[in-house]
């Protein structure tokens, strides 16, 4: 998935996106490869992701895999696991 303004997630989702904003809800799942500005998490994520910009995990959220992000957001009940980091959104667009 490319160009895509908003991606809303309700049900599960197996693909490589590359876009700016993703939006995973509670009844959602998304697995594969995402690179994308800001990803809002509610459901569940599973794979590699790139927040270039923001990632933000809900209570209800569930975030695994490798995990890179411009800054970060865990609400009280989210979880976050596997390979971890920051990621300063400059290096990646190349300025």
């Amino acid at each position: 998935i490319n160009d895509c303004d908003t991606l809303v997630v309700e049900g599960h989702v197996e693909a490589s996106m590359d876009s700016k904003t993703l939006e995973i809800l509670k009844t959602g799942s998304y697995e594969g490869t995402v690179t994308i500005d800001v990803a809002e998490i509610h459901g569940k994520f599973q794979g590699n992701l790139t927040a270039r910009k923001k990632l933000i995990v809900h209570a209800s959220g569930w975030v695994s895999g490798t995990v890179r992000y411009g800054s970060l957001l865990v609400s009280e009940g989210g979880v976050v696991s596997g390979d971890i980091d920051l990621t300063v959104a400059d290096e990646l667009d190349g300025t």
